[in-house]
């Protein structure tokens, strides 16, 4: 069971979740880490997210996404 996630970043998507698929996207990376590429252009921001093999939790909330990174963790 993961108890704490660190470091721990919580984004609100800048498409509404349109390519991530989360309105809120949860990271276990600081958030210098993450990539640019999640809230640039349209077509970058496509690529990204159809390419992506980090572990990011997704949701409708930052709670939903941060519990979706959990699972994804698990997995792990």
């Amino acid at each position: 069971m993961i108890k704490e996630i660190y470091p721990l970043t919580i984004i609100a998507d800048r498409y509404n979740g349109t390519y991530s698929g989360g309105k809120y996207t949860a990271w276990n990376l600081a958030h210098y880490d993450i990539p640019e590429d999640i809230d640039n252009d349209d077509e970058n921001c496509a690529w990204f997210w159809a390419d992506n093999k980090i572990p990011v939790g997704k949701g409708n909330t930052p709670q939903e996404a941060i519990k979706d990174l959990e699972e994804l963790l698990k997995g792990e």
